[in-house]
């Protein structure tokens, strides 16, 4: 069960095609979100050119490991390196699941 959810909102660099994004999205949930301890799931989706990934986790602890754990990976260098800005970011246990 869920009890953590990681938001990010970001634009993509002008450069990076929908396709390439994907695929260096689909690298980084086969190579590393997916075996990260305490993954649950994620989504991805866009509205005009703000993207948006929603990651959940079991626990705060599992989240906060995997997120620092991520800034040596190279699939997420790879994933992190096409986007532009970053609008948002949150880390939050979930207060209730409908």
């Amino acid at each position: 069960m869920s009890n953590v959810v990681m938001l990010l909102s970001f634009k993509l660099k002008n450069d990076v095609s929908v396709q390439d994004f994907l695929l260096a999205s689909d690298k980084t949930q086969n190579e590393y979100l997916s075996k990260c301890k305490g993954y649950v799931s994620r989504k991805l989706f866009v509205n005009d050119e703000t993207w948006t990934d929603l990651v959940f986790w079991e626990t705060m602890g599992d989240a906060e490991k995997a997120m620092s754990a991520s800034e040596e990976n190279a699939s997420v260098k790879g994933m992190s390196s096409m986007i532009a800005e970053i609008i948002q970011y949150t880390l939050a246990p979930l207060e209730r699941n409908y």
